[in-house]
């Protein structure tokens, strides 16, 4: 057990070695995380797009109709910049960008909801930016439900009260205040950027490892011998101390510096992200074995972030998904952690309010410290055993063997 703790501690202390000489690993670890918020932030900064520029056409031509038109002018998401005879007109002026959104009242409008029947506006949006959508659609809809209640007032209350509604509607928001997509969508993006930071930074560690080998005769000379359980638990151990300062950064400061909601617990989030950083480290240390080299890290393991945000839930609902992609997407630490995350940060719960995600980090935890350990016992260590015991006949085998894969000639190497 003494020897065992002491296999941990020289991982450990390699590792951090390891990494604060490696540049390609400390823009991982430190710089990527310190920009990548900020550059999102930045981006999604205005939250919501005031007065987009809309057109009007109007087949209908009624006093209704021109009153919804002037009231959807008034909302602050939509300005009606024109109206038009026709589609046809209206489509040029998207096609142009000087309206980014259509809105079509048909003929039988106003007569239709005179006769008590369903009446039908239609709204054709550009959908270059989601912010514009969004906005064009609220608008539209609060309009919509403010006639709707006025004239179902007018119908049913006594005469004196034929100008109020019956039911005021009013939308207080609770806790995105600014009904903003960078409030809404960047919480859990900033989780998503400090797991992916994390398992890139391992994968070129692993990479780095391996090019050691080659050069050595497939030797490591920073191998310290620790046996495999001890050579992960130390590596997870220097990944959550390196990057406790970046969490503490990303989690913390950028919500700060761009205005997104906090109301969580400091310590309740830095618990939740304890488990999260763990399942973070173990996972990327399963998929390293896929990359041999620096470069393939990109082509491997970078792609992997849209997938992983979307099984997360935030561009589409998990409970809409299938069981297979919902099954999928409990394998992934950011599912719970990045979910976790924006429930205690943007929802003020308690840490006991997100006890499932707190227990699944666990759970996936120690999966993945299972698949961690067989891939280095059986894939990672044999292979190098391999390259030491070729190496021991022809030094220049490793170097020869990674020209073969490269489809390079030895003789040009």
């Amino acid at each position: 057990m003494k020897h065992w703790i002491i296999d941990i501690f020289n991982v450990w202390k390699r590792e951090t070695k390891l990494c604060f000489r490696d540049e390609a690993v400390l823009i991982f670890f430190l710089l990527l995380p310190a920009m990548y918020p900020v550059l999102y932030s930045l981006i999604y900064n205005t939250e919501v797009a005031r007065d987009i520029k809309v057109v009007v056409v109007d087949d209908c031509r009624s006093q209704l109709t021109r009153q919804f038109a002037r009231e959807l002018d008034a909302t602050p998401e939509v300005a009606v910049m024109d109206y038009v005879s026709n589609m046809q007109d209206a489509q040029r002026l998207i096609a142009s960008h000087d309206a980014y959104g259509i809105v079509y009242f048909p003929r039988d409008f106003s007569s239709n909801i005179e006769n008590g029947l369903q009446g039908h506006v239609s709204l054709y949006c550009d959908m270059g930016v989601l912010m514009r959508y969004k906005q064009m659609l609220s608008g539209l809809t609060a309009v919509q439900m403010d006639l709707c209640t006025k004239m179902q007032g007018s119908k049913t209350a006594p005469l004196t009260y034929q100008n109020s509604a019956i039911i005021e509607s009013k939308q207080v928001p609770i806790i995105n205040k600014s009904t903003g997509i960078a409030s809404a969508l960047l919480p859990l993006i900033l989780v998503a950027v400090i797991q992916q930071s994390l398992i890139l930074g391992i994968c070129v560690l692993r990479a780095g490892s391996r090019e050691r080998r080659l050069r050595n005769k497939g030797l490591d000379p920073m191998d310290v011998g620790a046996g495999v359980s001890a050579s992960i638990i130390g590596k997870s151990l220097c990944h959550i101390f390196i990057y406790f300062i970046p969490v503490v950064y990303v989690l913390f400061f950028v919500p700060m510096f761009f205005d997104f909601p906090q109301l969580g617990d400091p310590l309740d989030i830095l618990l939740l992200m304890l488990p999260f950083m763990l399942a973070s480290s173990l996972l990327g240390q399963t998929l390293s074995v896929f990359v041999n080299d620096r470069e393939s890290t990109f082509l491997v393991i970078a792609f992997t972030s849209l997938f992983f945000v979307f099984l997360s839930g935030i561009s589409y609902p998990r409970y809409a998904m299938s069981s297979l992609w919902t099954a999928l997407g409990n394998m992934v630490p950011l599912t719970w952690g990045g979910n976790g995350y924006v429930a205690l940060m943007c929802g003020g719960a308690e840490l006991s309010q997100v006890a499932t995600n707190y227990k699944m980090l666990w759970v996936l935890s120690g999966v993945y410290f299972v698949s961690a350990y067989c891939v280095e016992r059986f894939i990672c260590r044999p292979r190098y055993r391999r390259m030491a015991i070729y190496a021991s006949i022809d030094p220049y085998s490793p170097i020869k063997e990674e020209c073969r894969r490269n489809a390079v000639d030895y003789r040009d190497w």
